[in-house]
């Protein structure tokens, strides 16, 4: 199978659709077409059904989606393998965190990298935890950073710092001056929660029902600094990362909730594929992330 024809295959099932799939790609429509069909042809079946103006996966579609990314992603790492042997004066870092990560622990270790080493290429997105899973095992990311214990047999996991979960209102809620909260309190709030796929929601979650409670009413934010004004005006209550909450507890914009029978500790791990070489580059980062945890650079040490 021509590699260059799998690479459109995959456009064409993240899109459904030939002409943003050729955007992508930088290749006219009929182009992707004709790989499409050239990939039936040589394997004798129907990768994509049309039904009315719609795009499908057949079964075989499914499947050979998956085999694909594996074989795209080996041959990336393979020719990385191979250039791991430069220095890490050059070359390219790509980087996807979760949300408490992402936004509060890592920025200030890739500006650290970045004034060592200026010259490489920084990527670097902010995504759930799902999302990274994906993009690894893709080989779309070098390294990830999260805070869920993905189950993918694919990824290597280190346990790099432990988080916590905590519970936390605006200062002129009724709750904010009660020494203790019952999950039953809670459930007659609104709720402020981050989008399905958010490994802090599903811990929260998780927790909730051992309690025997849901959530009910629920504003669903994907950003957290959103989710933190919104409480901070007065709407509900919420929980989030201690890493995110430290300057609004000290100024006094937000307010821990104590709630009864509530602890939720976990790690932040750190994430590749078990397959992939650590370059020069991917060392001299982690250098720096460890370095950071060993002196309490970038949050608390390591548990």
């Amino acid at each position: 199978m021509n590699p260059y024809h799998l690479r459109s295959f995959l456009a064409v099932r993240k899109h459904l659709n030939y002409t943003r799939a050729a955007e992508e790609l930088f290749l006219s429509q009929p182009a992707v077409s004709r790989q499409i069909r050239q990939l039936e042809v040589e394997l004798g079946v129907k990768l994509i059904e049309q039904i009315g103006k719609s795009l499908h996966l057949s079964e075989a579609g499914s499947t050979l989606a998956a085999e694909a990314e594996k074989l795209l992603g080996a041959m990336e790492r393979a020719t990385e393998a191979v250039r791991a042997h430069r220095s890490a004066e050059h070359g390219s870092l790509r980087i996807g965190a979760s949300t408490t990560p992402g936004f509060y622990l890592l920025p200030k270790l890739l500006g650290r990298f970045h004034r060592r080493f200026p010259v490489v290429a920084l990527h670097y997105a902010v995504y759930n935890s799902r999302r990274v899973e994906q993009m690894i095992v893709r080989n779309e990311l070098d390294l990830g950073f999260v805070g869920a214990r993905l189950a993918n047999e694919a990824l290597r996991l280190e346990p790099l710092l432990e988080d916590e979960i905590i519970c936390f209102t605006g200062p002129t809620q009724s709750l904010a001056s009660r020494r203790r909260v019952t999950v039953r309190e809670l459930e007659a709030e609104t709720w402020v929660v981050r989008e399905r796929g958010s490994a802090t929601r599903g811990l929260f979650e998780s927790w909730l029902a051992s309690q025997g409670g849901t959530i009910g009413k629920a504003i669903e934010l994907n950003c957290p600094e959103a989710v933190k004004t919104l409480v901070a005006a007065g709407i509900g209550f919420s929980f989030m990362s201690v890493h995110g909450l430290r300057d609004d507890f000290r100024q006094k914009r937000l307010k821990r909730l104590a709630v009864a029978g509530f602890s939720l500790k976990r790690p932040i791990y750190l994430v590749s594929h078990v397959e992939k070489h650590d370059t020069p580059v991917m060392k001299a980062f982690m250098d720096i992330v460890r370095g950071a945890l060993e002196t309490g650079g970038s949050g608390p040490p390591r548990p």
